[in-house]
């Protein structure tokens, strides 16, 4: 449990011209870095019209600032990872929040505060940050105390395997199968619905059931996809399967009752979804351990709570 708050600032200036922070730095995947990836997807990020900064409003404040605040993570593989040779944040949810920053400022320049879950909505509520992009997963309850734009991804359950193993590409493979799951997780319930004909193995974490994975106590290994994947890229024995086939939707967490700003955030979203940079940010991170294409993204105020 994370007792104190961390902040590092994180400067994003010239990203595209930075080249020697883009040739020395290690990629969010270790030998799948794209050239220039991050530059190239900021570069076509959507900057705000000025009519859009209205006075007075948050997206205003935050212009004036210079500076988008970000509740998020340090140490999240593929998603919010703080790089130790260059000192940026890298991944799915940093490269969003970089783009918003672009949006609103100009430039994609952010700070990130290193946040728990259990200080997350007291972060957004005092005012400390502006956001929060955290595999933020949206719910009713949550939503009586913070306000929620998106979502903009949606996770879940998923399956992992040792690389070369064939015959499993959805649930339903897994039927007459010995499968891994945590104990007293989610996975379970959705292994019997979707595979009642597969044998169960439980063991009490995560790293329990990798390894039970690799020593072949399994065929497959079932849980949620942010977890699988960031398994995966540490290690490359490891290969994930497909899409998630439960819902997890994550949002962009904003101050509760401001309609203004989640309305621009909204409206963000949509653009950077059109603009491909949503598809290119989850090419750079995710996509570079999870088979297949860019899923589409999830619509926008679809889940109770958005």
């Amino acid at each position: 449990m994370k007792k104190m708050v961390a902040v590092v600032a994180v400067s994003l200036l010239g990203l595209a011209a930075c080249s020697s922070t883009e040739s020395t730095g290690s990629p969010a995947v270790p030998g799948e870095a794209k050239p220039a990836a991050a530059g190239e997807l900021l570069a076509k990020a959507p900057v705000a019209d000025a009519a859009a900064i209205l006075p007075g409003s948050t997206m205003e404040k935050i212009k004036k600032r210079g500076e988008l605040i970000v509740g998020g993570s340090l140490d999240a593989p593929l998603l919010s990872q703080q790089n130790p040779v260059s000192g940026e944040v890298e991944g799915f949810d940093a490269d969003m929040g970089k783009a918003l920053a672009k949006y609103i400022i100009g430039e994609p320049k952010v700070k990130i505060v290193n946040s728990a879950s259990e200080t997350r909505e007291a972060l957004l509520s005092n005012g400390t940050v502006d956001v929060v992009f955290q595999t933020y997963t949206i719910t009713p309850e949550r939503a009586k105390q913070v306000a929620f734009a998106g979502p903009y991804y949606t996770s879940g359950l998923t399956i992992a395997v040792k690389k070369g193993t064939t015959g499993i590409a959805k649930p339903e493979d897994l039927n007459g199968k010995k499968v891994i799951a945590g104990a007293n997780t989610p996975a379970i319930p959705a292994i019997k619905k979707l595979a009642p004909q597969a044998e169960i193995v439980t063991f009490g974490s995560d790293p329990e059931c990798m390894q039970a994975l690799k020593q072949d106590r399994g065929v497959a290994y079932v849980q949620d996809e942010t977890l699988l994947v960031a398994n995966a890229q540490k290690d490359p024995s490891i290969q994930v399967i497909g899409n998630p086939f439960t819902q997890d939707p994550y949002g962009i967490g904003l101050k509760h009752g401001d309609d203004q700003f989640k309305t621009f955030v909204n409206d963000w979203l949509k653009k950077t979804q059109s603009a491909g940079v949503w598809q290119q940010a989850w090419k750079n991170s995710i996509g570079t351990v999870v088979q297949g294409e860019a899923p589409a993204p999830p619509q926008i105020g679809s889940v109770p709570g958005s």
